[in-house]
């Protein structure tokens, strides 16, 4: 089979696991219409995936006036009551997978540049805790997505070469470290526009559960 040498996958978080990003990008919306900030669409859709310190560089340079961190956390109050009020939405496909992975034997880590308090909440409360063999977040790495690092640092820390894992992304900022960290890329559809990092991608499956029949080919 095509992808024999496989041992391991690592998930990125949001977008690609579950169905967050929409709420994200709302609220991002909302905050900067009630605070006199400015948030395109497109600066958003820039952002996705980029590690906390990219995107408050980001942020800044088209909003000086502003204190990245100031807005992030008032951003943030609506979208953990959002979450508070409301299940976490997973992705087609996720508990499929998830069980087949497991099931198989392979490696299972997560590489998300969200904070770790926020990763653990999703995790616990969709029961995918336990699910990882390793979990890493944004603060556990000096450089973020689009740098390797995060995925270099999941391949270490279950026992696995970068080529003998398959990285999971849905943003551009995530394709970028998983290729340049030299692992095979997913690439799965969410909010972001794929066709700049298209001829990264080693696969495009329009579903997670749709990895299966792609690792079961002859």
């Amino acid at each position: 089979m095509k992808y024999d040498n496989i041992k391991g996958f690592i998930f990125d978080m949001d977008g690609t696991m579950f169905d967050t990003e929409k709420v994200y990008h709302h609220f991002w919306k909302v905050a900067s219409k009630e605070r006199g900030y400015t948030m395109t669409d497109e600066m958003i859709n820039k952002m996705r995936g980029a590690s906390m310190e990219n995107i408050g560089k980001m942020f800044n340079e088209v909003n000086p006036d502003f204190d990245y961190w100031e807005e992030r956390g008032y951003r943030k109050k609506y979208i953990d009551q959002y979450f508070i009020d409301n299940d976490i939405p997973k992705k087609p496909g996720l508990d499929e997978l998830f069980d087949w992975l497991m099931q198989k034997g392979y490696r299972i880590a997560l590489g998300s540049s969200s904070l770790k308090p926020v990763v653990m909440h999703y995790l616990d409360k969709t029961g995918y805790t336990e699910k990882f063999d390793y979990i890493c977040s944004g603060e556990m790495i000096t450089h973020g997505k689009p740098a390797p690092d995060i995925y270099l640092q999941c391949a270490e820390r279950i026992g696995l070469k970068p080529e003998e894992c398959i990285v999971v992304e849905d943003a551009p900022n995530g394709i970028h470290a998983g290729y340049d960290a030299g692992c095979k890329v997913f690439g799965i559809k969410d909010m972001s526009d794929l066709d700049d990092v298209r001829e990264l991608l080693d696969e495009e499956p329009e579903t997670l559960a749709e990895i299966i029949e792609i690792m079961e080919k002859d």
